[in-house]
């Protein structure tokens, strides 16, 4: 009997229905990838709202959730380039305000930054399967480590993780601290009060433990519609949170409390509002100082204060420049108070020799904080002592010349060594903080630990024209008073000049009170509250200790998953190289 045959219309479909088959597996292959890519751009996205200009800081609570939601990747490859995506969308929406200054320094230093996210997503997602993550359907998420000990294991790791490449990414390459996860939450007086204990680093782990316990717990219910998984299996991440909050609220309410002022200091604080240039020129210094002197001397008979505070570079000219330090000399000798200004310090190192035309070695130039007695003396000065890469000085400028003409801004500052403290009167002693060395914490500790009882930043923020930069700024300041209890005063080229109380409250901020606008030209007295008996905080004696401790388990962490992943292999090899039994 004869075989019936094939319609070769039929043969051809059937080829046609395979092909189709396979393009549709293929693309639904890359649905689980788009899905990841798509979840880290909204995580890095919604991190950024949480910070300025927007401020909504609730959304650091649940920002990181698409992402631990989404599938994970199936290679450490894709893993590192999912969070590369949630780096990428973060930090180069959230340093934007830097391309103000030219040749794309927010995108560069956002591709730099998104590193670390890469690698806190890399490794996290390599612990949940080290923990047991099981592959549903070819797709596995964070949330399916099994319930119970686990999770909160994946969600104390999670959280150590991200603590501890924050620390790496505040001092490798001279450190960028700027906008960790917890500064987001600068509104909030308990967590302020918490880092008296630990710092910013306690606001950011309890923000990531948050994360993935609303994560893991939205995964179990999800498992629990679709799959009958018991209720109870959501238990471990809302437990896991209760007790990481407990120990936050706890260490808060142990923060020790400021008493009652016994006096104020009051301080004139001058806002020019002048644009910025690379390379002044004598219209420019002739404005700045007009709009400088000026204001002093209109508001200082009416205002009486004890102390004048200039911002830094308020005039851009050194201030051994003739015309400079001769107007200044006048002003002080007219307003008879003692004036604390930042300006170009330029002078010889010890050791350097006047040969009658010039100095051999030439001249140093410092970035400085320089208090100027009503005689125009210069009874003290602080040298700053962490510069700005690529702004006060050029990494390796001196074997890449090409460097430093495409990005320098035309200075090779000298870096100070000396925390040096103002003695400001009975009781008053200030450290001074130059443009970002509040975003750097341990500056401001060692002002404390060496008797600071006031702190003050002298900024510029001017080059960044009115975008974020200066209020992203100012949050960092509000850590640098709350962490050790101290009054911070806060003097600004362009915006943001403020008194912020040892509790992290910003009062007095100098703004347009008829358009509510920062970016104003003016001045503002503050009486500064004088404590007599100022507490030192756990955290001004200890420092970074929390950061070090997760810096440690971090570590110990990637040494198990490292010796994990070898022993896989081993065992990989040893099966390919065993001989086949019959």
């Amino acid at each position: 009997m004869e075989r019936p045959s094939q319609s070769p219309n039929t043969a051809v479909g059937s080829e046609d229905g395979s092909a189709e088959g396979a393009d549709l597996s293929r693309l639904a292959g890359w649905v689980p990838v788009a899905v990841t890519a798509g979840g880290a751009v909204l995580s890095g996205v919604l991190l950024s709202l949480a910070f300025p200009p927007l401020e909504w800081d609730w959304l650091a609570w649940l920002a990181l959730v698409p992402l631990c939601f989404a599938p994970i990747p199936s290679s450490a490859s894709r893993r590192a380039v999912a969070g590369y995506l949630l780096g990428l969308a973060h930090f180069v929406s959230n340093l934007w305000w830097l391309n103000e200054i030219g040749f794309g320094a927010g995108a560069l230093l956002g591709a730099y930054c998104a590193l670390y996210p890469a690698a806190w997503y890399a490794a996290t997602a390599q612990v949940a399967l080290a923990l047991g993550a099981a592959r549903r359907r070819g797709i596995v998420r964070l949330g399916d480590v099994p319930p119970g000990w686990r999770q909160g294991a994946l969600m104390l790791c999670a959280s150590v993780l991200w603590v501890a490449l924050e620390w790496v990414r505040g001092g490798l390459f001279t450190g960028f601290p700027w906008n960790e996860l917890g500064v987001s939450q600068w509104r909030r007086p308990l967590l302020l009060s918490l880092t008296c204990s630990t710092g910013v680093a306690g606001i950011s782990f309890l923000l990531v433990t948050a994360n993935l316990a609303v994560a893991l717990a939205a995964a179990c219910g999800w498992q629990g519609v679709t799959r009958g998984v018991p209720r109870r299996a959501g238990r471990a991440p809302v437990l896991t949170l209760a007790v990481v909050a407990g120990l936050a609220i706890a260490a808060a309410l142990c923060a020790p409390r400021v008493g009652i002022p016994t006096g104020t200091y009051r301080i004139l604080a001058v806002q020019g509002n002048i644009p910025q240039c690379r390379e002044w020129t004598e219209p420019q210094f002739n404005e700045a100082l007009s709009v400088y002197t000026d204001l002093t001397q209109w508001v200082v008979p009416a205002t009486q204060p004890d102390l004048v505070v200039w911002p830094e570079s308020a005039v851009p000219a050194p201030l051994g420049y003739p015309p400079f330090r001769r107007r200044l000399e006048e002003v002080l000798a007219a307003v008879r108070r003692p004036m604390l200004i930042g300006a170009l310090d330029s002078r010889p190192l010890p050791g350097a020799r006047y040969t009658g035309s010039d100095w051999a070695p030439p001249l140093q130039d410092f970035n400085s904080a320089l208090l100027m007695a009503p005689d125009g003396q210069v009874t003290e000065s602080y040298d700053k002592i962490h510069r700005v890469p690529f702004g006060e000085y050029v990494p390796f400028g001196r074997w890449l010349p090409w460097l430093v003409l495409w990005i320098g801004m035309g200075r090779d500052l000298v870096p100070g060594s000396e925390f040096t403290l103002f003695d400001l009167g009975p009781g008053r002693r200030g450290g001074v903080n130059l443009c970002f060395e509040d975003a750097f914490p341990e500056i401001s500790r060692q002002f404390v630990l060496r008797g600071a009882t006031l702190l003050l930043t002298l900024t510029n923020d001017a080059w960044y024209a009115e975008s974020a930069g200066s209020r992203q700024h100012l949050l960092h300041a509000v850590f640098r008073a709350a962490e050790n209890r101290r009054p911070l005063l806060r003097s600004g080229n362009n915006s943001d000049t403020c008194l912020i109380l040892p509790d992290g409250r910003v009062s007095g901020l100098l703004y347009d009170a008829e358009t509510g606008d920062r970016f104003v030209r003016g001045t503002r007295v503050y009486d500064v509250p004088v404590y007599d008996d100022v507490p030192v905080t756990l955290y001004a004696r200890w420092g970074d200790w929390f950061q070090h401790a997760c810096a440690l388990v971090a570590g110990a962490v990637l040494v198990a998953l490292l010796m994990r992943t070898v022993r896989g292999c081993r065992r990989r090899r040893e099966a390919i190289e065993r001989p086949a039994t019959a």
